[in-house]
């Protein structure tokens, strides 16, 4: 308590040194100093009572000593009101007190008292005022330590001497150590810490300043943010967090645990919710209300921010939905009309009973697909069609043992998996099965109609196959399904064929778009043995040097719709080489492929006739063969190109003339003037009496048209001779000359094509 009072008193409380005010630094210094001033004066003059024996000297220096302490104590009461009133008053106190006692006084202690006395002057001013005004009295006390030489010595001269000497050193030490020494030190002290106050003041501003913007931005950080200790005691909590509580003030909320407040709803046992992520919460004072308690960090100081987030109105819509999906769940598991599983929920279903059966468990998987439907939906309509649909999963159902799991997959697609034993794993006992379960008739109203499938099947001989991986397998055997054999079995060597082709096609699809389909030419020769045109063939070289036969990668090709492109490619290629040979005066033709899906492709069929308007004599260079096996040769579009191309110049030529689509009459839709005999009608020649009759007819049919003949195939001088005896105009096969690249007809100049002439 004392010393609260003292600190108090002094201006030491902790209230004034984090003030860091210079006003309170100098009042707490002038009133020890004046205290210190109280204490030595009231000494001196309680000493001089206690000699007091009736002189004048001793009454008086007593009288000054009473005067002195009530100067002092006058100055120690006005020292907080008017501390620089006080402080001046002190400093003109000392410094006429010491002139005082130099001046008055006839003892050595009185004068040396006076003189010290005006020493400290300096000192006290500095610990008031600045720098250069204690600096100024330091000099004035010059004065001083001169006159107290002088009054101690008797004259100047005197300081020669040895005792005048040491006593010189020490007064100067004196002099030297309170003018100067104490001075300059405590300036450096308050400068220090007024340098230290200033920084830390400014370190203050700082800080304030940081700290207003981090509640500024904790407060409007958009959320529900509160800050808690872990230990759950709520520190702060911005106006969005306080709106979750209405009616209670943040005083209330601030400095009492969280669990007060929120209580978790997803483990409510476990009361340190906050530290968690993310726990969902309800507020205790309204149950109705839900919270989501986001832990956004953990502070520095082991802080949690947490951010809240009011999710009632998203939990009544879960609530909302989840009523709905229950609704709905048959929806999102069958089929809505004819309420079979659909296709996952029957995907589902099987995979269970499979991972749930015993060993040595067989089954079948087998996929119905009813055949002309879309003609059903036309006829009828699509309410009828329908009906067709229901009925159909209706009887199948009723026919289908307890154990058979069915579905419907889409459209017309229908599934169904069924334990069977070792008797049906025979193909003919499950077709016979298969058969009695699927209805032959459907009722519609009065009319009763025929029904035909198409069925893709796969066995399950418990080898961890799953049910997507035998449905897939039921739809390689389904396409694979003909009007012949409706039911088409799954095997390996067909999964093979399958994953073969489609690699193929993918290393086709790669090579048309790097070309490197290669252009090779085979000689067509008259009957001199001189070369009259070429006939240019696609090969197709694979890295490993080895050959994919033309009749696969071709038809590959019509299959993955790359032939317009591939075309495209082979027909630049020709044109660079024709362009060459035309600038040489080599006047032979060659003949151009084409399946018909080309013809048919708009992009393809204006490059063609743009090559022919640039280049008038390309229609004698190029001459285009129609493979007559294509379906699409039937189609008018195609006609009606091909009667553009012939008028432009074109010869066009019918290859494998009888193998194909309507032969007769495509002679009559198709402009054309070349015939070519397939090889498979030349090949028995000359021994076969029945395919040498069908030649001779070709042969005689097309002089009747006046169309050219191109016999093709001929491997013997014996076939050579028996065709040119036909009529045939131009023979072509490997006993005139193999196919080779066109590069062995274009390289030293193209000196090979120049001569165009082979000897047999």
């Amino acid at each position: 308590m004392f010393l609260d009072v003292l600190k108090q008193f002094f201006v030491m409380g902790d209230a004034e040194h984090e003030s860091g005010s210079s006003e309170n630094f100098r009042i707490s210094t002038l009133r020890i100093l004046l205290v210190a001033c109280l204490l030595v004066v009231s000494s001196f003059t309680i000493h001089s009572l206690v000699r007091l024996d009736g002189s004048d000297d001793e009454f008086s220096l007593a009288s000054l000593g009473l005067i002195y302490i009530a100067l002092i104590a006058f100055l120690l009461f006005s020292s907080r009101r008017y501390h620089h009133f006080s402080a001046m008053a002190l400093i003109g106190l000392l410094a006429i007190t010491g002139i005082s006692f130099i001046t008055l006084s006839a003892s050595p202690i009185g004068i040396e008292f006076g003189v010290i006395t005006l020493y400290f002057v300096p000192l006290v001013v500095r610990l008031f005022y600045s720098f250069k005004a204690s600096l100024l009295f330091s000099f004035a006390n010059c004065l001083t330590f001169a006159v107290d030489m002088y009054i101690n010595n008797g004259q100047v001269r005197a300081f020669v001497e040895s005792d005048g000497v040491s006593m010189m050193y020490l007064q100067a030490m004196i002099f030297i150590l309170l003018n100067f020494a104490l001075p300059l030190a405590v300036s450096r002290v308050i400068l220090t810490l007024q340098t230290t106050i200033f920084r830390l003041k400014e370190l203050a501003n700082s800080l304030n300043h940081h700290s207003d913007l981090y509640e500024e931005i904790f407060e409007h950080t958009g959320t529900p943010t509160l800050l808690c200790d872990k230990r759950g005691i709520v520190l702060k909590l911005n106006q969005k967090a306080l709106d979750l509580f209405p009616g209670v003030l943040a005083a209330s909320i601030e400095g009492t645990k969280i669990n007060d407040w929120i209580a978790s709803t997803s483990d409510s046992s476990n009361r340190f919710f906050w530290q968690k992520n993310v726990s969902e919460c309800v507020l205790k004072a309204n149950t109705k209300s839900f919270l989501e308690v986001h832990r956004s960090s953990l502070t520095t100081h082991g802080h949690y921010v947490l951010h809240l987030q009011d999710v009632t109105h998203l939990r009544a819509l879960t609530e909302k939905l989840e009523n709905t999906q229950q609704t709905n769940s048959r929806l999102a598991h069958f089929d809505s009309l004819t309420r079979l599983p659909n296709h996952q929920n029957f995907c589902n279903q099987v995979n269970h009973r499979i991972r749930n059966v015993s060993d040595y468990y067989t089954g079948a998987m087998f996929i119905i697909r009813i055949s002309q439907f879309k003609l059903l939906n036309k006829q009828y309509g699509r309410e009828q069609a329908n009906r067709v649909i229901l009925n159909f999963s209706r009887t199948l159902q009723a026919r289908l043992s307890d154990k058979t799991i069915s579905g419907r997959l889409r459209g017309v697609k229908f599934a169904c998996f069924m334990p069977v034993g070792q008797t049906y794993l025979i193909q003919r006992n499950l077709r016979t099965l298969i058969k009695s379960v699927l209805p032959d008739q459907i009722r519609i109203g009065d009319d009763i109609l025929n029904i035909d499938y198409q069925i893709g099947v796969s066995y399950y001989q418990n080898e961890g196959e799953t049910s997507e991986e035998l449905l897939e397998r039921c739809e390689m055997a389904l396409e694979y399904s003909t009007s012949a054999e409706r039911i088409a079995f799954f095997d390996q060597q067909l999964e093979a064929k399958l994953i073969q082709e489609h690699k193929l096609g993918l290393a086709l699809a790669d090579a048309v778009k790097n070309k490197k389909i290669e252009m090779w030419l085979q000689p067509q020769v008259i009957s001199s043995g001189e070369i009259r045109s070429f006939e240019a063939l696609a090969r197709w070289r694979l890295d490993d040097g080895s050959f994919i036969s033309p009749i696969i990668f071709i038809k590959l090709a019509e299959e993955l719709g790359l032939l317009p492109k591939l075309a495209e490619n082979l027909l630049r290629q020709l044109i660079s080489v024709l362009e060459a040979w035309h600038e040489e005066s080599i006047k032979t033709p060659i003949a151009f492929n084409l399946a018909g899906q080309e013809l048919m492709n708009d992009v393809f069929f204006a490059l063609l006739m743009s090559l022919t308007s640039e280049r008038p004599w390309l229609s004698d260079m190029l001459e285009l063969e129609i493979t007559e096996t294509s379906p699409v040769m039937t189609h008018p579009l195609i006609h009606k190109r091909l009667r553009a191309l012939s008028q432009y110049g074109f010869s066009i030529a019918i290859d494998d003339f009888g193998t194909g689509q309507a032969s007769l009459g495509q002679l009559i839709d198709i402009p054309a003037n070349i015939l070519k005999i397939d090889r498979r009608f030349v090949s028995p020649l000359p021994d076969d009496r029945r395919h040498l009759d069908i030649v001779k007819s070709t042969i005689q049919l097309a002089k009747s048209l006046n169309m050219s003949v191109i016999a093709e195939g001929i491997e013997t001088r014996e076939q050579a001779n028996l065709l040119m005896s036909l009529g045939c105009d131009t023979l072509q096969g490997y006993y005139f000359g193999k196919p080779s690249p066109i590069s062995d007809w274009t390289k030293n100049n193209h000196e090979k094509a120049k001569q165009l002439r082979m000897v047999y």
